[in-house]
This record gives C-alpha cells, structure tokens and sequence, in this order.
C-alpha cells in the first residue's frame, strides 16, 4: 500500500506541468477565439480541438453525466483539477513516506 500510494502522490505532483500546459492551452484558445472565460465549456473545448478523445470517452461513459461536468466552463475545470490534483499529491507524499 505504501509504494501505490508513493507512486500515486508523485503521479500527481509530476502531471502538473502536464496540467499547467492545458491550463495555458484553454487560455489561449480563449484568447485566440471569441469564446470569452466563461463561455467555452469543457465539451466545446473537446469537441474544437481534441475531438478523438471527446468520442472516446462518450462512447466509455454515460452520456447525461458527461454532459453535465462538461457543461462547466473550460478555464474552471482545469483549474480546479490542477490545484486539487496537485495539492492531493502534497498531502499524500508525507502520510505514505511514514507508512509501515
């Protein structure tokens, strides 16, 4: 359990550079389009630019779910998963290294 855990919480902490370029991504689409901050939403985002993966996980998961997280705008969502991921992988790395 310790070394999933370890591996886990570094996971986390090593994907927010990943997590800080999609950031900037969506930011930058913003920008580059006339979607304003609140009006691009994860779906639209999905659709525009990375449309393979938007039809994969549709076709993985339940479309009602789906359309409800990613109706929320783009910029809220990717900011909340980083700072959540990234502050969940600080708060594990010190309880799984004192593990037994």
């Amino acid at each position: 359990m310790k070394t999933f855990l370890l591996g886990f919480a570094y996971f986390l902490i090593w994907t927010t550079p990943v997590q800080v370029g999609f950031v900037l991504w969506v930011l930058w689409d913003i920008v580059a389009t006339d979607y304003s901050l609140l009006s691009l939403s994860m779906g639209e985002f999905l659709q525009d630019n990375l449309l393979f993966l938007h039809t994969w996980v549709y076709s993985w998961f339940w479309n009602a779910w789906l359309d409800f997280w990613w109706q929320f705008p783009a910029i809220i969502m990717t900011t909340l998963k980083l700072l959540i991921n990234t502050w969940l992988g600080f708060w594990l790395l010190p309880i799984a290294r004192e593990m037994d």
